[in-house]
């Protein structure tokens, strides 16, 4: 909807700079609208035939962006993230054709009329003599054109912030700390078939084998599984009981992210110890039941103690799981995304679990150099253990960040294009009536400088012009803004939807570039000659 919405913006700021373009030329042909109407025509046929011209450019225009729509879309299509798939599918096809050919006309008829019918009230008599020649297309026709420019502005800001906010919260996005090191890391998946590994001594003696020989390959630093990646899945949440402070048969007991791990898991993810040890050898199917927990959850339930040596099981107190002890604490690492909350996490040994549904299944290992190098190494150590086993989605750990914020980078994106362009618009347009205004004026221009106006004495009036249309527009712009943005609060991260901010730096970056559009056509004022602007018709 927001993407919608600043399509249409993009739509409305383009037809008002069509308006203007076409209320100028109405006011430059109101001689010859004039003669049309002394030699008889009535209001409605100068009115269709003004509609006519303007049709025309719409059309004209419409043919062009269908044109450039289906490479638009191809191009976007190749930058979709994975989990906007159906993206793929999209082209633009007749149904796309004829909405773009529906909103052309309507357009066309909305943003034509005003022009048409603008000109056509103009008076043959007071048009044609001598006297309206300077009226410079009437005072409605100047009021109207400075309406359009301030509602571009207006509109272009409230763009500009919304790419703005997300432009931010993007970069909040990406100075989240994971809790792990991202560099020299490859990952890849294994799904052991349950009918091959059916026991839990054969997946253990799997990644143990598999572990020993990945570890002596050149290259490799260490090596660890896990049983979901971190940042590709926030399930996996099981309630659990604290030793001594959980009552039998408590069901509103705390949940924490699970994970199964190998001992390495920790130091190949770059996961800080933080208290106590963690897994090793020692850890095996006959030994009591140990666990690791994240400091968040260590801080919680343990405040400015110890948590190593304290006990806790999954379920209820009274449930047949057995008492597992806080063997160590590590930092915590951002299981389902960047986004929301820190959870609490329990680790526990791969060879001390009897679940099979939850055996580790992702592999990570630390290089020392590039690791997309090694992928080919570590894939074929993986079927000389199991000549058979698949491996897929083999990706450095960076990559799997970039598709962890591919949806919010392509959402800002799209809105940062609609922005921009949005922003060229409106700062055209806005030099399109300054232009217009100097050629209007260029017999007063030519008196005040017969009279001894200075080049800067004209700089300003044209610049002065120009830039109070902008602050209007920017004020507007800034207010409904305020108001817009507050519907984008879901999409922000780090960033609130009034950040200050973006709020300042819009405005100023607008109004110089609007500046920029007025000192133009103001510095060609200046170099007006009086004598030739005294004769000027």
């Amino acid at each position: 909807l927001i993407l919608f919405a600043s399509v249409a913006l993009v739509l409305l700021i383009a037809c008002a700079n069509v308006a203007n373009l076409l209320l100028a030329q109405a006011t430059s042909r109101r001689r010859e609208i004039a003669i049309r109407a002394a030699l008889g025509a009535n209001r409605l046929a100068i009115i269709r035939q003004l509609l006519v011209e303007s049709m025309l450019l719409a059309i004209g225009g419409g043919l062009l962006g269908v044109l450039g729509a289906i490479w638009g879309v191809q191009w976007l299509s190749k930058l979709a993230p994975e989990s906007l798939s159906k993206l793929q599918t999209v082209s633009v096809d007749t149904r796309v054709f004829l909405f773009t050919l529906g909103v052309t006309v309507l357009t066309a008829l909305v943003f034509g009329a005003v022009p048409a019918f603008h000109a056509s009230r103009a008076k043959p008599g007071e048009t044609l003599s001598e006297v309206g020649r300077d009226v410079a297309g009437g005072m409605s026709g100047r009021y109207m054109r400075r309406v359009l420019v301030v509602s571009e502005v207006a509109l272009a800001v409230v763009l500009l912030v919304g790419a703005g906010l997300l432009i931010r919260s993007f970069q909040r996005l990406r100075q989240v700390d994971p809790g792990f090191k991202t560099d020299n890391l490859l990952t890849m998946r294994m799904v052991l078939p349950f009918t091959k590994y059916a026991k839990p001594e054969q997946r253990t003696a799997f990644y143990d084998e598999l572990l020993r020989k990945v570890d002596e390959l050149p290259g490799v630093e260490s090596a660890g599984m896990i049983t979901f990646l971190p940042l590709s899945f926030s399930g996996m949440n099981f309630a659990f009981s604290i030793e001594g402070r959980s009552a039998p048969g408590d069901m509103n007991l705390p949940l924490a992210v699970y994970r199964v791990v190998s001992p390495d898991y920790f130091r190949a993810m770059g996961i800080p110890l933080q208290r106590g040890r963690g897994f090793d050898s020692r850890d095996r199917s006959d030994t009591p039941p140990v666990i690791v927990v994240n400091r968040r959850l260590a801080e919680h339930f343990w405040p400015g103690e110890d948590p190593t040596g304290k006990r806790l099981k999954i379920g209820p107190a009274d449930s047949p799981n057995s008492w597992a002890t806080v063997a160590g604490v590590v930092g915590d690492a951002r299981q389902g995304g960047l986004y929301g909350d820190q959870n609490f996490e329990l680790y526990v040994p791969y060879a001390q679990e009897r679940r099979g549904f939850v055996a580790p299944r992702d592999l990570v290992v630390r290089t020392t150099g590039d690791p997309a190098s090694l992928a080919a190494a570590v894939r074929e150590t993986v079927w000389s253990v199991d000549k058979d086993q698949p491996v897929s989605n083999v990706r450095t750990m960076d990559t799997v960040i970039a598709t962890t914020v591919s949806r919010e980078r392509f959402q800002m994106l799209l809105l940062a294009l609609f922005a921009t362009l949005a922003m060229v618009l409106a700062c055209v347009g806005l030099y399109g009536v300054i232009s217009y205004a100097v050629v209007q004026r260029t017999h007063e221009i030519g008196v005040r400088m017969a009279l001894g106006a200075q080049p800067g004495d004209v700089l300003r009036l044209v610049i002065n012009q120009g830039m109070l249309l902008t602050l209007i527009g920017l004020a507007i712009g800034v207010a409904g803004a305020f108001a817009v943005t507050r519907v984008m609060n879901e999409m922000l991260f780090g960033v609130t939807a009034t950040d200050p901010i973006t709020f300042v730096a819009v405005p100023l970056m607008l109004g110089v570039i609007a500046f920029l559009a007025c000192y133009i056509p103001a510095r060609r004022a200046t170099k007006v000659d009086p004598l030739v602007a005294l004769r000027y018709e």
